[in-house]
């Protein structure tokens, strides 16, 4: 058990296999000085263009609990 003081958790990011294997295969494009930047919004994950300075879909792991029925 981890008794010692710990920072905020600021945001969680979930991931599907297919979204890391999407990672691996476009890292070279969206990556910053071998970095790759992953925004999180409530509509899904996003791969910032450095380049365009729009953002590519990156994926949504699963639905999130209020969405679901």
């Amino acid at each position: 058990m981890d008794t010692g003081t710990r920072e905020p958790k600021l945001a969680t990011a979930e991931f599907s296999r297919d979204m890391v294997e999407t990672m691996l295969a476009y890292f070279d494009a969206y990556a910053d000085e071998g970095v790759l930047k992953v925004e999180v919004t409530s509509w899904g994950l996003w791969l910032p263009n450095k380049v365009t300075g729009g953002r590519q879909f990156l994926g949504l792991a699963k639905l999130p609990d209020c969405i679901k029925q």
